[in-house]
């Protein structure tokens, strides 16, 4: 294991601490959850707050059988509960997710001083902060924040079982055990893949320890891998078959809906995982002109990267937060060798961070100023057009953070000195700096536009009372919402004429309202502000049979 701290070093990793939590903690609390798969996973937590049984993924009162197994939504609503004195519901749960990054943040930090030495681990850090692709995901309430702690924690203890067998493996089923509890198959094939290639790929794992480690690995998974399956089971035996089915069914080959293996995840790579590919090419060239390729600072992250890129290339459905898990090999491949860097490329990837995060900051204060200011006008003009309802407001203390960042920003830029690291640092910062003014400065009006709650309260003084409330096409981000601010759980049909109910909520993908049926009248229309692919409205029937079925509240 690594030595204490030295005071000379206790400056680098100070800074590294500090620049770490400046670009995690802001956007954690303070606005709604945002449409997508944050308000899905809000409403996975309140179905768990509001008694629905744990262990079965449950969507505005219904088994969802298309969502991930139920690690984050427990831990997301264990942090909700724990911390309501002081946040909402949907704040606490953020934070869990918050509390994962940090996770996987300590664990890649110890892998990159365990692949590369003592010196490299706030290398990894430095790098993952930097990366585009961790900029909006690593501060969503989303299960994809937990399957990268997993990930990560995978990643340390196999680094770690050539040297500690029985600890690393472990640590290294843990972390396999978490990786399915958050993401399903998809994910935990690609870590068995990567167990199984890397004997074949690096004699560095071809020793007994090899063996001592797997079955660590065996035993410390096992827990995770069998009590949840088994429970949801013989608990609901026809929900987990359609769930193992819907599982199978993100592989093209038992899929109906694809046959082919998608480039997703090369063709995103450049801009995802800037600018830690670059340096990772340049420690595989490196590697190789040293025939090191062998070596477990680089087996290791290549066999994961490439199995990872292999198993998501064959997934139905390609998303950029399912690629989170390809980051952390790329970073450790990009601490290995920077330090080698050559100058000249050094000094352009630190003054391309420099005009990048310096255009960018003053573009978003002049933004700031238009929306909330009014000037220049012709911007502002502009901007009100796009979103009429926002009401542009100086809000004093959002604002001396922003400019806390900006200073600080500018401060560190000063006082860094020539060296390897600067770019990494550059890139950090940078990425701090942006999200910072972004959290800080425009946090309401993104609140405004991707949140349910204004649309949500719009429509509750139309619904019918207790009576049920039939709905057509409703997402699941609008049910869960629906769910979570009205504790509204409506009826999905499949057809108008199936509907029982005396009201129904109706979703369109364009803004023509009108009536599904006749016996219908519209008493209400809505949608987010400034979307303008999902228009909704509610029905009233004119006539009503005393008889119909009312949905269990």
């Amino acid at each position: 294991m690594s030595e204490p701290l030295r005071e000379s070093q206790f400056a680098p990793f100070l800074l590294t601490l500090i620049l770490c939590l400046a670009w995690l903690a802001p956007g954690l609390v303070g606005h709604d959850p945002w449409k997508g798969d944050e308000a899905e996973t809000m409403g996975l937590v309140h179905s768990i707050l509001s008694g629905a049984p744990a262990w079965l993924p449950t969507l505005a009162g219904q088994a969802s059988a298309s969502a991930t197994p139920p690690l984050y939504p427990i831990v997301a609503a264990l942090f909700a509960q724990w911390l309501s004195p002081l946040f909402p519901a949907h704040d606490g749960a953020r934070l869990a997710g918050g509390t994962f990054i940090l996770l996987a943040l300590v664990f890649a930090s110890l892998t990159g001083r365990e692949l590369y030495g003592r010196k490299h681990g706030r290398l990894v850090v430095l790098t993952l902060v930097g990366s585009i692709g961790l900029w909006l995901s690593a501060h969503e309430s989303i299960p994809q924040s937990a399957m990268l702690c997993g990930v990560s924690m995978f990643g340390y203890g196999v680094a770690t079982s050539t040297r500690r067998a029985y600890l690393g493996g472990a640590i290294a089923g843990t972390g396999l055990g978490i990786t399915f509890m958050s993401s399903g198959l998809v994910e935990t094939i690609a870590l068995i893949a990567t167990l199984l290639t890397l004997p074949l790929f690096s004699r560095v794992w071809r020793h007994i320890t090899t063996l001592q480690s797997a079955f660590t690995t065996i035993i410390a998974a096992t827990p995770w891998l069998v009590l949840w399956p088994w429970q949801a089971m013989h608990a609901a035996p026809d929900w987990f078959v359609l769930w193992l089915h819907a599982q199978w069914q993100q592989f093209v080959f038992w899929s109906p809906l694809s046959a082919h293996p998608t480039w997703y995840y090369i063709n995103f790579l450049p801009w995802f995982a800037w600018p830690a590919w670059p340096l990772a090419l340049w420690t595989l060239s490196q590697g190789l002109r040293r025939k090191q390729m062998h070596s477990a600072g680089i087996a290791l992250p290549l066999v994961l990267w490439v199995c990872n890129t292999l198993v998501l290339s064959f997934a139905t459905q390609p998303r950029a937060d399912l690629g989170l898990p390809l980051l952390l090999p790329l970073a450790w491949l990009a601490a290995g060798d920077s330090t080698t860097l050559r100058r000249g490329a050094a000094n352009a990837l630190y003054w391309f961070a420099i005009m990048t995060f310096g255009v960018l900051g003053a573009a978003v204060w002049l933004y700031w100023s238009a929306l909330d200011l009014g000037y220049p006008s012709q911007l502002a003009h502009h901007l009100h057009a796009l979103q009429p309802r926002y009401q542009g407001q100086f809000r004093p203390w959002l604002v001396v953070m922003a400019l806390l960042y900006s200073v600080s920003w500018l401060a560190l830029l000063s006082r860094l000195r020539r060296s390897a690291h600067r770019p990494l640092l550059a890139w950090a910062a940078g990425m701090t700096l942006s999200w910072g003014l972004v959290a800080f400065l425009f946090v309401y009006p993104i609140d405004q536009r991707l949140s349910y709650f204004d649309m949500t309260q719009s429509l509750a003084p139309h619904l019918p009372g207790n009576d049920c409330i039939s709905s057509l096409n409703i997402n699941a981000s609008a049910r869960a919402m629906l769910d979570y601010y009205l504790d509204v759980q409506t009826l999905r049909e499949s057809r108008p004429n199936q509907f029982t109910c005396p009201a129904m909520l109706v979703e369109y993908p364009e803004d023509v309202i009108t009536p599904v049926l006749p016996g219908w009248h519209l008493t209400w229309q809505g949608k987010r502000e400034g979307n303008h692919v999902e228009h909704y409205a509610l029905y009233r029937r004119i006539t009503y049979k005393k008889t119909a079925r009312k949905l269990p509240r």
